[in-house]
């Protein structure tokens, strides 16, 4: 399969090189893709493919349009992670705080610039452009309940995923399908939305484990996981029922990495995750099946989607 991303990343360090004339801006700009660059590129090699997919015949707009996608979500990025403060070795949280946010504001306009310039005519692009605002504001909200930490329950939480990044797979796909001048389409938007779901629970999985700023446990956070952990502890695991109610800080339980994994293993919460890692990937397999131009691509989706594309001469 064809790695879109080197010719992405060349879209949006082309649109940077036009846009931005302050050198210091253009140097910041730079530094913060330099970063994402090392990273498996997701989101636009997705619009990419599915505009190819969906019939699109012009390399140029589908490159463009990848750059748009992935220049928001740099811009997202760094906005979550300066407001999550749980990324500290990132360059946007090692610049000064307003340079930081400056460059993802102008990021995202940046975006909505490469979008309008990826050189199809208005009648296409601009349903494009007001289903991406849309899609983005469903995230802003999802962001919003996950900035307060609001989840209660297994839907709860559900809800939030699918309105936070769930909504942006929704984008990046729907990208490239109406990039071919076809309206919205409800089968693509849901098992887009679905692979979110899962991609989000396997991050879960990840992030409960890791004894770092990015710790879900340390950070209090509530997951599908940590909500499932809290339910039932025994009287000895007590203690983690206790750092949540914030009866104890930070630095009593980081001694606790090896007591924190077995309870997690013997309380079946790892399996869990598994579990509803399962239950919304197979759903998202499923409806990949039933779209004819998706059909039989699930290997394609899922090497952007694994970064086995493009992870391809990047050094990890």
């Amino acid at each position: 399969m064809e790695d879109f991303a080197p010719l992405i990343r060349q879209e949006m360090k082309q649109f940077a090189v036009r846009y931005f004339k302050d050198e210091k801006l253009l140097y910041y700009a730079n530094l913060f893709m330099e970063r994402k660059f090392t990273e498996p590129m997701k989101f636009g090699p997705l619009t990419v493919l599915h505009y190819r997919l969906f019939g699109g015949t012009s390399p140029e707009a589908a490159c463009r349009a990848g750059a748009s996608v992935e220049l928001f979500i740099l811009a997202s990025d760094i906005l979550d992670d300066l407001q999550d403060q749980d990324a500290p070795h990132q360059p946007w949280s090692q610049a000064p705080l307003p340079i930081a946010l400056h460059l993802a504001t102008v990021l995202m306009t940046l975006s909505q610039q490469a979008m309008t310039e990826c050189g199809l005519d208005s009648g296409t692009v601009l349903p494009v452009i007001d289903m991406m605002n849309k899609q983005l504001l469903i995230a802003a909200n999802g962001q919003m309940a996950d900035l307060g930490n609001l989840a209660a329950d297994e839907a709860s939480y559900i809800d939030i995923v699918r309105n936070k990044s769930a909504a942006l797979l929704v984008l990046a796909c729907m990208t490239g399908v109406m990039l071919t001048g076809r309206e919205w389409h409800a089968g693509v938007a849901e098992y887009a939305e679905q692979l979110g779901i899962a991609a989000q629970i396997e991050n879960d999985r990840r992030d409960l484990l890791r004894w770092d700023e990015k710790n879900d446990f340390l950070q209090r956070k509530k997951t599908l996981l940590t909500l499932f952990l809290l339910e039932d502890l025994g009287e000895g695991d007590s203690w983690v029922a206790d750092y949540y109610a914030g009866k104890f800080n930070e630095s009593d339980v980081l001694g606790m990495q090896a007591e924190f994994e077995q309870l997690c293993e013997r309380s079946g919460t790892m399996l869990y995750g598994s579990a509803m890692f399962s239950l919304y990937f197979n759903r998202f397999q499923e409806l990949l099946g039933g779209i004819p131009e998706t059909a039989g691509k699930i290997d394609e989706i899922m090497a952007i989607v694994s970064g086995k594309i493009a992870n391809a001469g990047i050094p990890q």
